[in-house]
């Protein structure tokens, strides 16, 4: 075996190192690609084959990348046949780059613009172009890591990010000038070494980019790194030009320096002290874009208690929008004609939902994050706008209602009162004793007066019943002089001192009665049990029981029914859930069907 002694390889110019290191490499990709044709057999798509073999391997890309920067960096750019590897370097780039989607087909205008940029940099490439080049994939290598989740991974980028910056100070800045010299430090021992420690990205293998443009790197990340490096680069230049020291003194100096105003830099970006830092600030300043959410929802609550009509609101809250500096003109549109303030603009955002239409005009072309917290104040604007609508909806519902329960109330009441009127005409038309047609006409005409009068003060104020509280004796008393002449079983007894409210047990007692009644046309036989106890009205009879799914929504909701059962249980139980009172079915089940009126536990 033949051995290369140090002192003898150190003697070997630069450039023959260089062309030594180009071999080499050249060599590695002729294996490769002699065992990939023996793999496919000679097969003409070999090339495809390297491609797809690469792309799942950005790890491999980026390592090749590296040696090709290598080689430029430490004075192979002076050499042509050398510096036609950056073309080779842009190609393992555009493979590796997490900007644009990898399957995405470049047209011939594209094409064409790639291969005259490339040929450009190929022919300017000096040490300055290398220097931005090199920070700018350290930036890209730096947005990408934020995205990293496996740990190796981010070990391998993460030393990829390392080399590159010591390819930038040992190999490029050093280029830029004579004056500038590693002295103590060997240049030409970075130069033919480090490549060796490229081999170690293969022991950090890199999951594939996704597919998705943007979404493999961080652009604010990207840009501090970037900005970090050249405040570093420039740095040590001008401390070196200033302070007159060596290249390897200020390369220290300033990296403590940096180091420690980094430190600084992230203590004040999350201090954790109880208050935020300079993170939080840029975060809400970056989505603010001139107006915090806080404040928009505080605008929005003060016209919403300003503005009780949805459409003044929604145009109340456009006049605010049309007062930043960025908005030009806007449109809104709801249930009528499209209104339109300021001056319509070619950079427009729409959003739309539920039957509301906004547009807002700006005065420059919108980045993507202002459209998003744009469409947020839109959504805003509309769930209020929504929200009000359905506000002002449901008081013309509740409106609407009113009226059509006291019409329902008042027309039941009012059936109530013809039917009794139908009872007193037929007892009169019968062949009975005058006196005692003439009795029950002076006691029955006084009540149906009275009752008359209740069903027109409802009308005069259809928004609830006043609650009259009266003796229940005296209330017992009159309810069984009213129904005297029809054959009831009255149970119970009542108390002097105890109050109950009158209209509620009026109403309840009458309801009850009469769909008793009409019960009883349907069976002659039938009993009824009228009872009050205690504060506890109940009606009872001996007949069959109700239907249980009729039972089940009754006293709940009006249901049809051919004698008018249904409607008036179902107000009279409104009415007494409204004094306190409650009327429920106790009992339901053959002979035996029994409804009370009791006071809420």
């Amino acid at each position: 075996m033949l051995r290369l002694e140090f002192d003898s390889f150190k003697q070997i110019p630069s450039q023959l190192k260089l062309l030594f290191f180009v071999g080499f490499g050249s060599l590695c990709m002729i294996l490769v690609s002699i065992l990939g044709q023996s793999c496919l057999k000679m097969n003409a798509r070999f090339p495809i084959f390297m491609i797809g073999w690469l792309l799942p391997r950005p790890h491999v890309l980026l390592a090749f990348h590296l040696l090709i920067l290598h080689l430029l960096a430490f004075g192979g750019w002076q050499i042509p046949a050398v510096r036609l590897l950056w073309l080779v370097a842009l190609g393992l780039f555009l493979i590796w780059q997490p900007f644009v989607a990898g399957e995405q087909s470049i047209n011939v205008r594209q094409g064409v613009a790639l291969f005259f940029v490339a040929v450009a940099t190929a022919v300017v490439l000096g040490p300055w172009l290398l220097l931005i080049w090199s920070g700018a994939l350290a930036a890209v290598i730096g947005g990408r890591v934020i995205w990293t989740e496996r740990r190796r991974e981010r070990l391998g980028y993460l030393f990829a990010f390392g080399y590159l910056v010591a390819v930038s100070i040992f190999g490029v800045v050093p280029e830029l000038s004579s004056a500038i010299v590693l002295d103590p430090l060997p240049r030409d021992l970075f130069a033919c070494y480090m490549p060796l420690l490229l081999p170690c990205l293969f022991l950090f293998p890199a999951a594939p980019l996704r597919r998705r443009a943007g979404d493999a790197f961080d652009l604010f990340y990207g840009v501090q790194v970037f900005l970090v490096l050249a405040v570093f680069v420039l740095g040590a230049l001008a401390y070196m030009l200033v302070g007159n020291v060596s290249y390897v003194e200020s390369l220290i100096q300033t990296s403590l320096m940096l180091a420690g105003a980094l430190l600084v830099v992230a203590w004040a970006w999350n201090p954790r002290a109880g208050f935020s830092g300079l993170g939080s600030a840029i975060s809400r300043y970056l989505l603010s874009v001139g107006l915090p959410l806080e404040q928009w929802l505080v605008q929005l609550s003060e016209e919403s208690e300003r503005e009780p009509e949805p459409e003044l609101f929604l145009a109340a809250v456009m006049r605010r929008l049309a007062v930043l500096s960025w908005v030009r003109g806007g449109t809104w549109k709801t249930t009528g004609e499209a209104v339109t303030f300021g001056i319509e603009t070619s950079f427009q955002h729409h959003f739309q939902a539920q039957g509301v239409s906004l547009s807002l005009s700006f005065r420059h072309p919108p980045s993507p994050a202002m459209r998003w917290y744009i469409g947020l104040l839109m959504q805003l604007v509309t769930e209020f706008y929504l929200v009000k609508r359905q506000t002002y909806d449901l008081q013309k519902m509740g409106y609407l209602q009113a009226v059509y329960e006291t019409g329902a109330r008042v027309t039941h009441d009012v059936k109530n009162l013809l039917q009794s009127m139908q009872v007193l005409c037929y007892a009169a038309a019968r062949p009975n004793d005058p006196v005692q047609t003439a009795a029950l006409l002076g006691r029955q005409l006084p009540l149906i007066t009275e009752r008359l009068k209740t069903t027109l003060e409802k009308l005069q104020s259809p928004r609830g019943d006043s609650v009259d509280l009266v003796s229940e004796m005296d209330w017992w008393s009159a309810v069984r002089v009213r129904y005297a002449h029809i054959s009831l079983i009255w149970e119970g007894g009542a108390a002097n001192w105890r109050k109950i409210p009158g209209g509620l047990f009026d109403s309840v007692a009458e309801n009850l009665l009469q769909n008793a009644l009409a019960k009883r046309q349907r069976y002659p036989d039938l009993e009824i049990r009228v009872g009050l106890q205690e504060g506890r009205l109940w009606v009872a009879d001996n007949g069959a029981k109700i239907e249980t799914a009729l039972a089940f929504i009754l006293l709940r909701e009006p249901v049809p029914s051919e004698d008018g059962l249904g409607i008036g249980l179902y107000h009279a139980a409104r009415q007494a859930e409204g004094v306190g009172y409650r009327l429920r079915l106790t009992e339901n089940q053959d002979g035996r069907v029994v409804f009370e009126l009791s006071e809420t536990a």
